[in-house]
């Protein structure tokens, strides 16, 4: 196990907050789909594209912090099979039924399937 410094545990704990906020924005954007009350959800939308972003860059970091950690550094990098879903959504913003499609079918599930098992692996980093 990489033993990390505090500094670094809090940025463990802050990534897999955000981790849970874009679970949570995703909930939004979905049911935005089909409760028009839910006005915001292109908004919630383009938060999440900055937030995966975000993502993406602290995971080369993190990558070099848990160099050791073969399965974490694994499941680092694939979160490039997230972005890849998310690309899917260029060109298609504008089509409501295409971007419901992409979201709900491709891009929400492969980003909760990456989050439970990266958050499983970092847990014991979180719950110091």
């Amino acid at each position: 196990m990489t033993v990390l410094t505090p500094m670094q545990i809090e940025m463990v704990q802050k990534y897999v907050a955000l981790l849970d906020t874009i679970e949570e924005g995703f909930a939004y954007v979905e049911e935005s789909f089909v409760n028009y009350e839910r006005t915001q959800g292109d908004e919630v939308l383009a938060n999440i594209f900055m937030a995966l972003a975000k993502i993406s860059e602290t995971n080369v970091h993190l990558c070099r912090l848990f160099a050791e950690e073969t399965g974490i550094v694994h499941h680092l990098r694939l979160f490039s099979d997230v972005l890849e879903e998310a690309y899917k959504l260029d060109g298609n913003f504008g089509d409501p039924n295409m971007k419901q499609r992409i979201v709900e079918q491709h891009l929400s599930p492969a980003f909760q399937a990456w989050k439970m098992i990266i958050t499983q692996l970092l847990k014991r980093y979180v719950e110091q």
